[in-house]
């Protein structure tokens, strides 16, 4: 086709040269026959000549055109055709200011789509918008992470691919053929286990979009739920056998039942126990709940952790001693770290008592020091039955009281202020045990304070 344009336009070019020729002879009356004759060959001649490098000129840039083309259309938005003189210069730069035009088009397009997929991904929500065939044509940063997924392997993907979950990809079907999709909640949602309030809306006049797909997940919701259900049951728990051991002496005193001032004695030295022992749970659960708010203030200064621990265990010994226990307080002298006194005063009593709940009569309580570069760590051991592998993860939760500690007395809340309180100083805690062998608690707080200073700790 190329080829037949050129030839026809060089043709016509020869044709209007020759009737040039002819019509200036014809005006020129001094001329013989022979030799109008002869010029009119020589200027046919010189025309075809012309036509033809006209022709061969236009092929090759009608080609460049058609390659140009071809290129530009694989996405090589940068193609231009070189600029000519002649007769298809005008078909040259009209090409390339297409070209031009297309490429500012392009390139608004997909600034449009990345400003699109920045809204879409700012969102909290997973958003999914999907084709009239259910593939997903855009999806947020929050649907792949609840996918667990890349962009690459979810775009252009049936739904169903993605997502795993069959009811999700009815809902979006329904949407799809105009019918009303209500909002459902999905539990199980893929590999996960997750609780999801699911709503797909159909989009009216949006183009390659169908339906936008949105799914919030409720799990953690349900789990702070779930948190704030067992704190009040655990609270209710560990009042509700002070409260009613309060009550029953009150009753047996009311009714006359107590004889003689040392019977009345014992039963107020009962009450009084009982109301401490209350009075203790409230101040714990206010103690962990400023902690774990970060409402503390922590003014940090160089102290020897052995100090510390000596001072833990003269705190304790009334405890200790009514257990019948002996600490055995080991290691370096001169480990120091920066942190608040009382914070860690605190820790390491909570621990102490903990081991006195566990350890037998007449066992030792180890208190190791050790120094482990930019940290210092101490251990806490114990004789006791120990903690089997599935309480492990669990010992510093509130209100937490592992199968070995039945019959313990206290809140179950000491440790989980320990967790928090090493936490505040940038530290880590950990348990190690077997069941049978006792435990070990080891606290590591880094030497140099790294927690906020005189003011929130969280």
């Amino acid at each position: 086709m190329i080829r037949d344009l050129a030839w026809r336009g060089a043709v016509l070019a020869a044709t209007v040269g020759v009737a040039g020729v002819a019509v200036g002879l014809a005006v020129r009356a001094d001329a013989g026959p022979g030799t109008v004759t002869l010029l009119l060959g020589l200027a046919a001649l010189a025309s075809v000549v012309v036509g033809w490098m006209t022709f061969r000129n236009a092929e090759a840039t009608m080609r460049e055109i058609a390659a140009a083309s071809t290129r530009l259309a694989e996405g090589e938005l940068w193609e231009r055709v070189p600029a000519t003189s002649g007769a298809t210069v005008e078909l040259v730069r009209h090409f390339n200011h297409m070209a031009s035009r297309v490429q500012e088009l392009v390139r608004t397009i997909e600034a449009d789509q990345a400003r699109l997929q920045s809204v879409f991904d700012a969102a909290t929500d997973a958003m999914i918008a999907v084709s009239a065939d259910t593939s997903v044509r855009l999806i947020n940063l929050a649907a792949l992470r609840l996918i667990g997924t890349s962009r690459d392997e979810a775009v252009g993907r049936a739904l169903i691919e993605s997502v795993r979950d069959y009811e999700l990809d009815a809902m979006v079907r329904q949407a799809v053929q105009g019918g009303e999709a209500p909002a459902a909640t999905v539990v199980t949602f893929g590999p996960k286990r997750l609780s999801l309030k699911a709503a797909a809306v159909p989009i009216k006049g949006g183009g390659d979009w169908a339906v936008l797909l949105m799914l919030t997940d409720l799990s953690e919701v349900q789990r702070l739920d779930q948190v704030r259900r067992d704190f009040v049951a655990n609270v209710s728990h560990e009042l509700r056998t002070p409260v009613a051991s309060i009550r029953a002496l009150v009753e047996t005193m009311e009714d006359g039942n107590v004889e003689g001032e040392e019977a009345m004695a014992a039963f107020i030295v009962r009450i009084r126990q009982q109301a401490e022992r209350m009075t203790s749970l409230v101040n714990e659960l206010l103690d962990l709940s400023r902690i774990e708010s970060g409402a503390i203030e922590l003014h940090p200064e160089p102290m020897a952790l052995a100090e510390v621990a000596r001072e833990a265990a003269s705190l304790m010994r009334p405890r200790l001693d009514a257990r019948g226990l002996e600490v055995a307080i080991e290691g370096p002298t001169g480990v120091e770290v920066e942190a608040d006194r009382s914070s860690v005063l605190r820790m390491f009593t909570n621990l102490l008592d903990n081991a006195a709940k566990f350890g037998p009569p007449g066992s030792t309580v180890h208190v190791e020091v050790r120094d482990e570069g930019s940290l210092a760590a101490v251990c806490v051991t114990d004789e006791g039955p120990g903690i089997s592998e599935q309480d492990r993860s669990r010992v510093f939760e509130r209100f937490f009281k592992a199968e070995s500690a039945a019959g313990a007395s206290g809140s179950g809340l000491g440790l989980a202020i320990v967790k928090h309180l090493v936490r505040a100083h940038g530290g880590t805690v950990d348990a190690a045990s077997q069941p049978g062998e006792g435990a070990v608690f080891t606290v590591r707080l880094p030497k140099r304070f790294t927690g906020v200073r005189s003011g929130r700790a969280g």
